[in-house]
């Protein structure tokens, strides 16, 4: 799936989830990947922070935060973390 595609399908589940709308599936994942997003270093407000950086548990590599919005993130079942978390 594209990254613009994602982008749609996270906030629209987070207005999906302002009239508890959500797949019941979908709910549970997000819930999931903010229990990971909660204690990350490089989480800033709502926000996964771009100027920051964090290393993929995957690659070992250093990445930098993708900048997203969390809440929408976490509520697009196809989308990545990037320090490879979820």
């Amino acid at each position: 799936m594209s990254k613009i595609l994602e982008i749609v399908e996270g906030w629209a589940n987070v207005v999906k989830d302002q009239f508890n709308a959500v797949d019941p599936v979908t709910k549970s994942i997000s819930e999931k990947r903010l229990l990971e997003c909660n204690s990350c270093s490089i989480r800033n407000g709502n926000r996964c922070d771009p100027n920051q950086q964090i290393k993929n548990i995957i690659t070992e590599k250093m990445v930098n935060g993708c900048g997203c919005n969390i809440a929408a993130k976490t509520l697009s079942p196809s989308s990545k973390c990037p320090a490879g978390k979820w």
